[in-house]
Order: structure tokens, then sequence, then C-alpha cells
């Protein structure tokens, strides 16, 4: 048997993330959570939740520019190597 696994709709990202912080509200201090969910060809989605006794505002900052640090760099080289067609 040959089933394929649907491929999930976008806001099934959120929904999962909002029930990930509704898990851990109270179990530990919540540092923060973000979601990105690029267009076509724009990079991975990246679901982050941080929890974190300090609460760190720059942490959660720094964290977040470092993972779109990361996709930009990624699909700019796809630009520059010809495997992303920007329209």
């Amino acid at each position: 048997m040959n089933e394929q696994v649907p491929k999930p709709l976008a806001s099934d990202y959120f929904r999962k993330m909002a029930t990930a912080i509704d898990h851990n509200a109270e179990e530990a201090n919540f540092g923060g959570a973000f979601v990105i969910l690029p267009p076509k060809d724009g990079g991975d989605v990246v679901e982050t939740l941080i929890l974190d006794s300090t609460q760190d505002p720059a942490q959660f900052w720094i964290l977040l520019q470092s993972k779109c640090a990361v996709q930009i760099k990624r699909v700019d080289e796809a630009a520059r190597t010809g495997q992303l067609h920007r329209r």
C-alpha cells in the first residue's frame, strides 16, 4: 500500500507552534517563539520555541537574526548558481 502523507497547510505550522507554546507555558519559562514560512523557493520553514529561564530578549532576537541570515545565504546562493528562478 503506497499512501502519500498530505503536505501540511501553511497554517498548520502556526497551529503546531501554538500547541507547543500552550503545552510548555506552565512548565518552563517562555523565552519566545517564531514561525517563518517563506514563499515558494524562499528557503526552509523555520520553527523555534525557546524555553529559557533567563528570558533574555537579546538572545531571542540574535537567534532569529541568525536563522534568517542562514536562509538568506542559502537563497542567495541558489539564485547565483541558477538553482532558483526569481520571478
